[in-house]
């Protein structure tokens, strides 16, 4: 199975109509994840880094493969969606899917799942600080907050 690289970014922190902002979320290989998050409004930037572990990075593989990603929709999300983007990355090259936040009845089946780990990923590294809904728990160890402005991603 080849090593997967996973890119997750969520989010507009200039969209109003967004109450978390933007994360831009980095899952390495062997678990290691660094997240960047832009707040909305005069907030500040975090970043935080920590290790996902196994059995969601297993959960994860799984969920896309069900998905068939990198399939979509047929169609193209609305105009002023709240947007998803996942790359995975492999020694082979990449392959990306862009969803709406909220999955139509047409997203293929896996995908809810795939972000209910990312989302969920996000909201321990964060210490809910970001509190993205997800019914993940225990699956990030190692966490720390990084210095604020170090490019982690």
């Amino acid at each position: 199975m080849a090593a997967r690289r996973y890119r997750y970014s969520v989010g507009n922190e200039e969209d109003p109509g967004d109450p978390w902002g933007r994360s831009e979320l980095l899952i390495e290989p062997d678990g290691a994840v660094s997240l960047q998050h832009v707040f909305p409004g005069p907030l500040a930037a975090r970043a935080w880094t920590g290790r996902v572990r196994p059995a969601a990075l297993d959960a994860l593989r799984d969920s896309l493969e069900r998905a068939g990603f990198p399939a979509g929709p047929a169609a193209p999300p609305a105009a002023g969606s709240g947007l998803r983007r996942l790359t995975v990355e492999t020694r082979d090259g990449s392959a990306s899917v862009v969803l709406p936040w909220h999955l139509p009845a047409s997203a293929p089946s896996g995908y809810a799942e795939t972000f209910d780990v990312l989302d969920g990923v996000i909201r321990q590294v964060t210490g809910s600080a970001v509190a993205y809904p997800s019914t993940q728990s225990d699956i990030v160890s190692d966490i720390a907050e990084a210095p604020a402005g170090d490019p982690l991603i």
